[in-house]
């Protein structure tokens, strides 16, 4: 009996030292679960304070930093003051800016290339185009017909006789091809070739005039008028140097117009009246097509005594392509007869010159 009590209270107590070992461990693990939770919190809002400290500060010396930097309404501004230092800098030059004299009333000049106006002098004003109309009257020709198609010659040769038009030599009723007909009017100025162009196209020289005026509106030459297909002076029969722009340009996009308006010369198919060869206008008073920064391509020359001496040309520097439009250079006892060309040249040399370029 007592050796069963012995053991009772053995186990008993070992109960008892298992319990609080138990107890012991639980209050170890407590503690450090406590501790975990206070060291988080604690690193926890260090962190967050921390990084409330950062931001602010980070916010102060942004606005610091920063301070310098446009507004949205500065940026706006300083947007528009570029723009307007851009158009400044390539708006063309007027004629009271530039360091030369030329004896045109009315001169335009454009990179093609690039479509930059390089120089304006009263580009926009209505005046007398002469002869630079045959532009459009060519144009039309390639626009309604084929380089080898027949036409017949017709024109009212006496008319045109006691007007003092140019002539090319062709006679009434002979057969020539539109190539013949066309160069015929680009480079010798022939009004009759004009006459017979314009009855082949339209069915008559009136019809075909309203064709160049359908034309020029489609193409947005809205400050012109023409009342004839040669250039012949009339009050009614107008244009501008912007026009006239517009339409070579245009016109310089056809190959058969670009080597027409360019051509020295042109042998027909058999010879004319005049001769063997059909010798450009332009170049005839031209030798050398070059100058100091490029060279001229092309042509077309006009002249009335109300519209002056006139010239619509082509040029290059060896990368861009140039038009210049010249009107209104005044000859009129025929004293003057190449105002035009050498406006042309100074121009051309003035603004293409690598030398002179930079002076502009």
């Amino acid at each position: 009996m007592t050796l069963f009590r012995k053991n009772r209270k053995n186990e008993e107590m070992n109960y008892l030292e298992e319990h609080n070992k138990k107890e012991s461990r639980v209050a170890v693990k407590k503690e450090e679960r406590r501790n975990f939770i206070q060291t988080t919190y604690k690193l926890t809002r260090n962190v967050i304070i921390s990084g409330i400290v950062i931001g602010v500060g980070v916010y102060f010396f942004s606005m610091w930093y920063f301070r310098d930097i446009p507004t949205k309404e500065a940026y706006e501004f300083d947007r528009e003051r570029i723009a307007g230092i851009v158009a400044e800098i390539t708006r063309p030059l007027s004629y009271d800016e530039v360091g030369f004299r030329m004896q045109s009333e009315f001169a335009l000049l454009i990179n093609i290339s690039t479509g930059r106006v390089l120089f304006d002098h009263r580009g926009e004003v209505q005046t007398f185009p002469a002869s630079v109309t045959k532009i459009m009257t060519v144009l039309l020709g390639l626009e309604n017909g084929t380089m080898d198609e027949n036409i017949v010659i017709t024109a009212d040769f006496d008319a045109l006789f006691l007007s003092g038009a140019l002539q090319s030599g062709f006679n009434e009723g002979e057969i020539r091809t539109l190539s013949e007909v066309l160069h015929a009017i680009m480079l010798p100025s022939g009004a009759e070739a004009v006459w017979a162009l314009a009855n082949h196209v339209a069915g008559s020289y009136e019809a075909f005039i309203e064709l160049m005026n359908e034309k020029a509106q489609e193409l947005g030459m809205n400050n012109t008028h023409f009342v004839t297909a040669t250039g012949l002076h009339d009050e009614n029969h107008y244009t501008t140097a912007y026009d006239i722009a517009i339409l070579l340009q245009y016109a310089l996009e056809n190959p058969d117009f670009r080597a027409i308006f360019t051509a020295t010369t042109y042998q027909p198919e058999r010879p004319t009246s005049l001769g063997s060869v059909l010798t450009s206008t332009l170049f005839r008073s031209l030798p050398d097509p070059t100058f100091p920064g490029g060279e001229i391509l092309g042509g077309r020359t006009g002249f009335t005594t109300p519209a002056g001496r006139c010239l619509a040309s082509l040029a290059t520097n060896g990368e861009d392509d140039f038009i210049l439009i010249t009107f209104g250079a005044p000859d009129p006892y025929f004293t003057n007869t190449t105002a035009h060309i050498l406006d042309a040249l100074l121009i051309y040399e003035y603004f293409l010159d690598v030398e002179e370029a930079d002076d502009w």
